[in-house]
């Protein structure tokens, strides 16, 4: 598995697994696709904010938006202008996507569409072995899926087929689960979270912590396990047909708002100093960004 094209939507709690996949594998990553999330395809940046905080509540609202806008913050102007203050040449504890694509010599292709002619004709002209997926907000649909010589591959934060959807973590916690982990699946087709199952990483659940943290600790646990996966890609083994499971979409305020009474928290505002911090050179984050 020597060419490897990279779906990602940038996020700060993802930046941890970010890094530990481009130090094992970021020597075949020659293509990433980055999805462009207030591109007006998806509806522009004031549409999607007007209909999440009609669905979900502002405090859902602000944390996914926080998530989103941060890593790009810390990976833009202001973020490298702070690293040459601190960093003094050296990398910082965690280095953002555009920094660990310059490194590893991947180009950076920003799309609202992947599956638009133009983006499928790059993809195309990489011509992947494997497509791996993590943390993307787009559907792959055939022609996109087709492309890779040996299969599309994705992260989710889950033992699927439990909580397929986009905020899994959030639901395990609403649900008491006491373990969760991280699924690597097959995509096969445009359902969501529905491919064949490769490897899945078990995970305690641990109620003190948030959403965000749970999220990190998860997406890593599911990079360490790519290697594996791509292995079984490699070898056509085809993987366990999952169960229909359960899609638990983004929930409604009122759900949000129940979740918050129970105690479930979005994210402890320390977690996302410490990350942030960690881009910038200032500490090494918390102990699951560090450098493995």
């Amino acid at each position: 598995m020597k060419r490897i094209a990279f779906c990602h939507l940038e996020s700060l709690t993802c930046l941890p697994a970010l890094n530990r996949l481009f130090e094992t594998h970021g020597d075949r990553i020659g293509l990433v696709l980055v999805s462009r999330r207030f591109d007006t395809n998806h509806g522009g940046f004031f549409a999607q904010l007007t209909a999440s905080v009609r669905k979900s509540g502002v405090g859902m609202t602000f944390w996914l938006g926080f998530d989103l806008i941060s890593a790009q913050v810390v990976a833009g102007p202001v973020g490298k202008a702070a690293r040459l203050l601190f960093c003094l040449g050296r990398r910082p504890a965690l280095e953002t996507l555009p920094a660990l694509a310059r490194r590893h010599g991947a180009v950076i292709i920003e799309t609202g569409d992947i599956n638009a002619p133009a983006t499928l004709d790059r993809l195309r002209a990489y011509a992947p072995d494997a497509l791996l997926v993590m943390n993307f907000d787009q559907i792959l649909k055939p022609t996109a899926i087709a492309v890779p010589r040996r299969g599309a591959l994705n992260i989710h934060p889950s033992l699927l087929p439990a909580l397929r959807g986009p905020c899994p973590v959030f639901w395990a916690l609403v649900e008491g689960r006491p373990r969760s982990g991280a699924t690597l699946h097959r995509i096969e087709d445009a359902k969501i979270d529905a491919g064949a199952i490769l490897r899945q990483a078990e995970q305690p659940i641990d109620r003190r912590q948030s959403v965000a943290e749970i999220n990190t600790r998860l997406f890593l646990a599911g990079a360490g396990a790519v290697g594996d996966a791509l292995d079984d890609l490699a070898a056509g083994r085809p993987g366990r047909l999952p169960g229909p499971g359960q899609y638990r979409g983004f929930p409604s305020s009122a759900e949000a708002a129940a979740a918050r009474r129970a105690g479930v928290r979005l994210c402890h505002v320390w977690f996302a100093v410490r990350l942030i911090a960690a881009t910038l050179g200032i500490g090494r984050g918390p102990q699951a960004a560090h450098r493995n």
